[in-house]
């Protein structure tokens, strides 16, 4: 099986880094895009875009088709935004998420699966999930079948500096660890089983990476801190969804600020998370 490597994280990772925003830096956030959509057509994907209106603006949810061998299996989506904040290049947020969801995609390429992927590089999550929030909005009303969906979220920051790591107040912090060296799975009370089945495989396939899970009651509409990112919008239409995170804010003192660069991530850290991710979806559980 093909296995993930660094060289190809440092080769997406500097092609992405840089902001990418539709008012302060269109011209970056479209290069992105196009970038995306070439990998996964160079992976032999089938490549589509979904334009997103915003504000006078337009930009592009960007998708990468695996098909199954059971189209009655559903479709797994496997998803990460590329756009920034103004004034950050994003290396962590989001660009570490989306090097990963491209070589997830590269290793997955060759391996016969019940179910489709679809790799999806959402746009505007800066501005409230906007791009995530037409799609699962889209699949609902269409009632196509999602047997699930992960949002990569931050996957690059890792410190092993005690009391590097902090958590919203109704997470009992005793029960966590204080240092920030480890990958976090966040999921809603429907998607428990998504959840645990990831968590799972992300500590087999690498014993040596550090994995937490926190399984929410109900859809967690009442927990703010975890539903900033895309899965939120899944959980809103009813879908089953993760996230799959480094906790941003509660670890990363780079966040949405300028020093949030390359040099800033542990591009083992990521890799690590990608093996896990390509044991995972060979055959999810959710």
């Amino acid at each position: 099986m093909t296995q993930p490597e660094n060289a190809n994280l440092i080769k997406h990772l500097e092609a992405l880094v840089g902001e990418r925003n539709p008012f302060s830096t269109p011209g970056p956030l479209e290069q992105a895009a196009g970038y995306i959509a070439h990998q996964f057509q160079s992976i032999g994907l089938g490549v589509s875009r979904e334009e997103v209106p915003f504000e006078g603006t337009t930009s592009h949810n960007v998708f990468g088709l695996k098909e199954g061998t059971d189209s009655s299996a559903g479709t797994f989506i496997l998803g990460a935004h590329y756009d920034s904040v103004q004034g950050t290049p994003g290396a962590d947020d989001n660009a570490s998420a989306v090097a990963a969801l491209l070589e997830v995609a590269r290793c997955l390429k060759e391996i016969p699966m019940k179910g489709s992927i679809l790799f999806t590089a959402f746009t505007l999550e800066e501005y409230g999930f906007i791009g995530s929030h037409q799609m699962a909005a889209r699949l609902k009303e269409t009632g196509e079948p999602v047997s699930g969906m992960i949002s990569l979220e931050m996957l690059g920051y890792r410190t092993r500096e005690p009391g590097s790591q902090t958590y919203p107040p109704y997470v009992d912090a005793t029960r966590y660890p204080d240092t920030g060296d480890f990958i976090a799975v966040v999921g809603n009370e429907p998607s428990q089983s998504l959840a645990l089945g990831l968590a799972k495989a992300l500590k087999q396939t690498t014993p040596e990476l550090g994995v937490e899970s926190l399984v929410l009651p109900g859809r967690a509409d009442d927990f703010v801190e975890v539903r900033l990112s895309d899965h939120c919008a899944f959980w809103e239409q009813d879908f089953k969804a993760a996230m799959l995170t480094d906790t941003a804010f509660f670890r990363n003192p780079h966040y949405h600020q300028r020093t949030d660069t390359l040099e800033t991530l542990d591009i083992d850290f990521i890799r690590e998370i990608c093996a896990g991710l390509v044991e995972y979806l060979k055959d999810p559980i959710t």
